[in-house]
């Protein structure tokens, strides 16, 4: 079976294979883990903590590794996911996510974001 992935028209950087692979792996890691909150980019829990770059700016978090490292470890309302998240109470207490993993997501958030959230959908064949 083979998987595709269509950006919107607002889409401006050429994506290959490779990267194509990436951004699916991330759509479906997003949607297990993120898009509770984060549907679209946006966020239903802070308003002024959504995935656009402007937000992402203003709350210090508008790079891979700061995106990653409040996903491992979580900040302010939003609980972290990395398998080694300390303290407890800050950690989701829902299934935890691989290194590997919350990299994958701190890439896909960065590109979604620098292209404004465009849709994404993936299709089976």
């Amino acid at each position: 079976m083979a998987a595709l992935v269509a950006l919107s028209p607002i889409c401006h950087t050429p994506v290959s294979f490779g990267q194509t692979i990436d951004v699916q792996r991330g759509v479906s890691l997003f949607r297990r883990a993120c898009i509770g909150c984060h549907d679209a980019g946006g966020n239903i829990i802070q308003p002024g903590a959504t995935l656009f770059t402007k937000d992402l700016q203003r709350n210090g978090v508008d790079t891979e590794e700061e995106i990653y490292r409040v996903t491992y470890y979580g900040k302010g309302r939003m609980p972290g996911f990395g398998e080694n998240c300390t303290p407890r109470g800050q950690c989701t207490f829902g299934a935890r996510l691989q290194e590997e993993e919350i990299k994958l997501l701190a890439k896909f958030v960065k590109l979604q974001a620098d292209q404004g959230w465009p849709n994404v959908e993936t299709e089976e064949d």
